[in-house]
């Protein structure tokens, strides 16, 4: 399943690879029929009939080409550059606003509910999510990177469907962040505005700077005039290609997309284990006499949405009886019969409404009742009934095989583990962790050290560094956070993901503030251990994402010999993290080697693996090219196994390794 999923990342970008092909092939035509068109005019306008000028002009060729390709690309950059904020920036531009974490709001906080079980589930960051006032049945998943990406939804979705309808159509939106399927849709949105931009040249042209020469001209030592009347030529020439170009891109676009909304569906179906939720809120969808929604940029982004935002002609999505029939395995014909039916039914009753001068009746959140979802396993189902435990030491290797066996298709049982996991919190620290400063609090009290001298030194940190609310807020979870991570260690990175949002939203001087106190609460004892790395390295990763400050590292096109050193010392800080001496270490770490294809490497010494060396080789990798990356990760995964059982610390560090490659990796269960 690694492979499935890396193999699924691999073929995204193959998509990618096409649609830029098929993109340049376009710009390339409009370049050609541009050519044409000038070179025709030269032709017929020639006025020396002795020297003719021939329609084959080479140099008139390559700057048509130039120039059409220089405006297209410029263009691409600068909506791509309005874009680099991530999901936030697409969810502003169709009039999103931020749900806050702490809101009381009980569709909001459902909603907030459902996401945060899908992200932890998943193995995500838990992203923001956008309420954007509409009634319309709508929501989608945007942003570079998972650590970037937002979830907006319509109110219309948030108060027509039910909790599973909502959790489905949620499912759907989370297999478009852990798949990378949201850097496409903005590499599209980018393309598609490059080729417009020739129309709005065109339209410039034509309708400003032709007509203002045109009326300056006028005698012979005056050429204005028909330069005027060229540019305004010109501009029409320009307004019909940048609209063909358009099309053809519209064409496209709907061709990658379909695709990808059948993926998206079956991801749902196995997050959740219950067809009927997804199916549930397509029929809600369908019922409805026009699902559009009335924003200005929705065309511009229609592409991101979970059905179409608008009525055209050229939809990017399937239509809404197929994707039902896909998902409920039945014949298109019998679920199309079903909507006409549905549809009569639904306009009947509004008219019969009106007549009585009374709104128009809703259609129902489902046009059929969904049944219960499956029982999770009886080891879930036992600890969400509160009959064991989830706290652990260890778990056998077998589970650790099985959740990375589930990358990018997170089971029923991990989405109830998920929501085991978050009940075994505190309602204080819950609380805590939808506000900015409680979130800051949480973060600093999993640093907090278990020797007194260590703490004290933290102590007098916290004290000068932080702010009184923030130093309150401290000392009121001291003791509940400390007994919490104490007893369930794994829930130290359930809190980390559960406050993402509310540090997302303080300004950038806060966060730097914020970033040089975690690094001193790191620093106080002189040396940083696993989990400290990992909190710091999720954190940095985090604000750099959503601050737009994400360096490019590069194409993903080296092989695993290229990078063997870095794959070398990550897989000795796995084997030299679970072991109890250097035997077992060298042991873990040959298992690891032969399957990572480097078995001729040498075993580091402890000395060897810095925390430093572990951030670096982790940087690099993200240019390993993705066919190397499942086997990278079964490497790993041997490593942590090879004596049949992983400690915390091991998946911590698993899940580290995981995210810097793209691969967000879901809890490990707890065994059967």
């Amino acid at each position: 399943m690694v492979m499935d999923f890396v193999g699924d990342q691999d073929r995204a970008r193959g998509r990618t690879t096409k649609l830029v092909l098929l993109m340049i092939a376009g710009i390339a035509s409009l370049g050609l029929v541009l050519y044409a068109a000038i070179a025709g005019v030269l032709v017929a306008a020639n006025p020396d009939p002795e020297n003719p000028i021939g329609f084959w002009q080479p140099e008139l060729l390559v700057a048509t080409l130039g120039l059409t390709t220089v405006v297209v690309v410029l263009g691409s950059l600068f909506k791509v550059a309005q874009l680099s904020g991530g999901g936030k920036a697409v969810a502003e531009a169709l009039g999103g606003t931020l749900v806050h974490p702490d809101s009381r709001d009980k569709d909001e906080r459902r909603l907030l509910n459902v996401v945060e079980e899908m992200a932890i589930a998943s193995g995500c960051p838990v992203p923001p999510v956008y309420i954007i006032q509409d009634q319309s049945i709508n929501a989608f998943a945007a942003g570079f990177t998972v650590d970037s990406a937002v979830i907006g939804v319509t109110t219309g979705c948030v108060k027509r469907l039910s909790r599973d309808e909502l959790q489905g159509v949620m499912a759907h939106e989370f297999s478009h962040i852990v798949h990378g399927d949201m850097r496409l849709n903005i590499r599209l949105t980018g393309l598609i505005f490059g080729i417009m931009v020739l129309g709005y040249i065109g339209w410039i042209c034509t309708r400003f700077i032709g007509p203002i020469a045109l009326r300056s001209g006028g005698g012979e030592k005056n050429p204005m005039a028909g330069i005027g009347l060229a540019l305004i030529v010109g501009g029409l020439v320009l307004m019909i290609l940048g609209s063909v170009g358009t099309l053809v891109a519209r064409l496209i676009q709907a061709a990658v997309s379909r695709q990808r909304e059948f993926l998206a569906d079956a991801a749902a179906v196995d997050y959740t284990r219950n067809p009927d939720g997804i199916a549930g809120a397509l029929r809600a969808i369908g019922g409805l006499p026009k699902n559009d929604l009335r924003k200005s940029a929705a065309s511009e982004f229609e592409h991101f949405f979970f059905t179409p935002a608008l009525a055209t002609a050229f939809s990017t999505h399937p239509p809404l009886p197929v994707r039902i029939a896909r998902i409920e395995n039945r014949p298109p014909s019998e679920v199309s019969a079903e909507f006409a039916e549905m549809k009569r039914e639904v306009g009947s009753r509004r008219v019969a409404r009106l007549e009585q001068g009374l709104p128009p009746d809703p259609m129902p959140a489902s046009a059929v009742a969904p049944p219960p979802p499956p029982p999770a396993s009886p080891v879930i189902a036992g600890l969400a009934a509160g009959a064991t435990s989830p706290n652990w030491r260890t778990r056998p290797a077998t589970q650790v095989r099985e959740s990375l066996s589930h990358l990018g298709d997170a089971s029923v049982d991990h989405l109830a583990y998920a929501r085991t996991l978050i009940a075994t919190i505190p309602e204080s620290v819950r609380d805590a962790a939808h506000d900015v400063v409680g979130a800051r609090a949480i973060c600093l009290l999993l640093l907090v050290s278990a020797d007194a001298d260590v703490r004290k030194r933290q102590a007098t940190t916290l004290q000068s560094d932080l702010d009184e609310p923030t130093r309150n807020e401290v000392s009121r979870l001291s003791k509940t956070v400390r007994g919490l991570v104490s007893d369930s260690p794994e829930t130290r990175l359930v809190l980390l993901d559960l406050v993402m949002p509310s540090l997302a939203r303080m300004g950038d001087e806060d966060a730097s503030m914020f970033l040089a106190t975690v690094d001193s609460m790191i620093d106080a004892d002189g040396q940083q251990d696993r989990f400290e790395w990992l909190l710091g390295r999720l954190l940095q990763s985090h604000f750099a994402s959503i601050m737009g400050r994400t360096r490019g590292v590069g194409a993903a096109n080296r092989r695993m010999p290229m990078l063997s050193e870095e794959v070398r010392i990550v897989l000795a800080m796995i084997a030299w993290s679970g072991s109890r001496n250097a035997t077992q270490a060298q042991r873990a770490f040959v298992a690891a080697a032969r399957t990572a294809g480097v078995g001729d490497a040498s075993f580091p010494d402890r000395s060897e693996c810095s925390v430093t060396k572990l951030d670096r080789a982790l940087d690099r990798l993200q240019r390993l090219r993705y066919k190397d990356r499942a086997r990278l990760l079964d490497a790993a995964v041997e490593g942590v196994c090879s004596d049949g059982h992983t400690t915390i610390e091991e998946v911590e560090l698993l899940r580290a390794l995981a995210a810097a490659i793209s691969c967000p990796m879901p809890p490990v269960l707890p065994s059967p």
